[in-house]
């Protein structure tokens, strides 16, 4: 249940969220004959989600987060006692074929199959439980990392996280079970400052292996200030971390 409430409740503070809550109080407010409020109301709900579907909006909250882990060649990595990384790549299994469908994280995937070919870390851990009844994601990402060809041997598998301080908690478990430390965290760029801060906070010694950046080079257009599905659904991620990050943060202070 506390998991559900998690994931549910941000809900409400995502632009699509508070948009649809301004808009229903809007009609609210013209029900009770408050006409001004709830033009009012309806047209800030209107402004947010606009706002928050353009692409200039999108980029900058991005940016605020990806701008902290500038991107690293392979080559340049130092070496750790092991590769973690973390889930939030697959969507599930296609009914009627068995086979997992990737979500726009699979960069963590290849970045790590990456990192392990280049002899970064003799062993890879995979974090990422699943819902009960169904495969976990550890189990997924190490099907898919086998046909990269990275050997079965060389992975540990951590199937019972469902979020990122699960992932911290159970992969700390595995590393002093195993006598390793130090990590190269491998999860996107704009999820790294909270993943990092998590597993220092657990004792886990962390170098940072941003991939699935979101801010790529484009030339700039005035497209970019007309809203679409992509615009907002990066926003709504930007935002997902900061609310994380900060959740977070006071749970630490709250000691």
């Amino acid at each position: 249940m506390s998991h559900l409430l998690t994931k549910l409740l941000p809900l409400f503070v995502y632009p699509l969220g508070i948009s649809i809550i301004l808009s229903l109080s809007g009609l609210l407010f013209l029900w009770a004959g408050q006409k001004r409020i709830a033009v009012f109301s309806i047209l800030i709900s209107i402004m947010v989600l606009w706002g928050s579907s353009t692409k200039v909006v999108a980029d900058f909250v991005m940016t605020s987060l990806e701008r902290h882990y500038p991107p690293l060649a392979v080559e340049a990595m130092p070496t750790a006692d092991a590769i973690v990384i973390l889930g939030g790549i697959t969507r599930g299994t296609v009914p009627g074929t068995g086979l997992t469908d990737l979500d726009g994280g699979v960069d963590r995937l290849v970045h790590g199959a990456r990192l392990f070919k280049a002899g970064k870390a003799p062993v890879v851990i995979l974090s990422g439980g699943g819902v009960p009844g169904y495969q976990p994601e550890s189990e997924a990402m190490a099907e898919i990392l086998s046909f990269m060809g990275i050997p079965l041997k060389n992975m540990i598998l951590e199937s019972k996280s469902r979020n990122t301080e699960q992932n911290g908690l159970n992969t700390k478990g595995i590393l002093d079970e195993q006598g390793m430390n130090t990590v190269l965290l491998v999860t996107s760029a704009s999820h790294l400052r909270r993943a990092q801060a998590v597993f220092e906070s657990m004792g886990v010694s962390v170098i940072p292996a941003a991939t699935d950046y979101q801010i790529v080079e484009g030339a700039a257009s005035i497209l970019d200030w007309l809203p679409s599905p992509t615009a907002l659904a990066m926003t709504t991620s930007g935002i997902k971390e900061y609310i994380g990050w900060w959740v977070f943060s006071l749970k630490l202070a709250a000691g």
